[in-house]
């Protein structure tokens, strides 16, 4: 049977794309959380006081997408709002949410060591630099 999608990139990508996902998320399976949730937490730790609307810029996510991520980290209490700037609302890892993320990256490098462990480590390097390319 013939697969009119298979020599297709953009088909590959979100293909493997979904395949990475999975094997990183399943490494994060002690936290309840998922990918999008441990890289809006990794941002706000490396820039205290960002605003939910640079998050998205910064991750290309449409507010949409943000705002939910952000409050189920909120009510677990691992990040908390201050007032920032004019009208703007600055983020900020809360105690708790300090206490975690060595958790959190643990789970995000053995879930990158897997994808690497498959490309092998040539392969994670360049195919790193091919998706720099297009995003």
């Amino acid at each position: 049977m013939k697969h009119p999608l298979e020599p297709m990139v953009g088909f590959q990508l979100v293909r493997t794309a979904n395949i990475a996902l999975r094997i990183v998320n399943a490494h994060y399976g002690d936290l309840r959380i998922r990918h999008a949730d441990a890289a809006v937490l990794m941002v706000i730790e490396a820039n205290p006081g960002i605003t939910q609307s640079s998050i998205g810029r910064m991750l290309r996510m449409e507010r949409s997408n943000v705002v939910p991520i952000v409050a189920r980290i909120s009510e677990r209490n691992w990040i908390e709002r201050k007032p920032g700037r004019g009208k703007t609302i600055g983020l900020y890892l809360a105690p708790e949410g300090k206490t975690v993320m060595p958790q959190v990256h643990a789970a995000s490098r053995a879930g990158e060591e897997a994808i690497a462990t498959a490309l092998g480590k040539a392969g994670y390097a360049e195919m790193l630099e091919k998706l720099r390319l297009i995003g």
